[in-house]
């Protein structure tokens, strides 16, 4: 059987189906949604459906709203500003000090480094380098005699 075939043979079983039929309670269902949707209260409905007194109370709020916040939001710009500026001093004095204890530091470890550590430091490498190939070579020994690979 070819897929033109199949395709047709199943076209034609699918005609023949019912459509499936709705529940028998989905037609008042429905009509109880739309009636509980028509009976909401009128704050629950879209603002164009409102009465025009409560409108017209909406927008002298809206209006006042802005009012209010046109003339106090210049003040409150103000004071988180001052604000900011007097919290970014004591930053700024803060990372100053942190810096300077910071340079401090390494200052310090820079001293200890050339006093102590950098006179020591190439004889130090040459005692891990010459442990390091004393390891490689028993380990090697030990490959070679201990696990029979001459």
């Amino acid at each position: 059987m070819s897929g033109v075939d199949l395709e047709g043979l199943v076209h034609r079983e699918l005609r023949r189906l019912t459509p499936p039929a709705a529940p028998s309670t989905l037609l008042p269902r429905v009509l109880a949604a739309v009636q509980a949707w028509t009976l909401r209260p009128w704050y629950a409905r879209p603002w164009l459906h409102w009465p025009a007194g409560w409108q017209t109370v909406s927008i002298a709020v809206l209006v006042l709203i802005a009012a209010v916040g046109a003339v106090l939001v210049p003040e409150a710009q103000q004071v988180v500003l001052d604000s900011i500026a007097a919290r970014a001093s004591h930053l700024t004095s803060a990372i100053a000090a942190a810096s300077r204890q910071l340079e401090t530091s390494f200052t310090a470890a820079r001293v200890v480094w050339r006093a102590i550590a950098a006179p020591i430091a190439p004889y130090a490498f040459v005692v891990v380098a010459s442990m390091w190939l004393a390891c490689v070579a028993f380990g090697t020994a030990l490959n070679r005699i201990a696990f029979g690979r001459i």
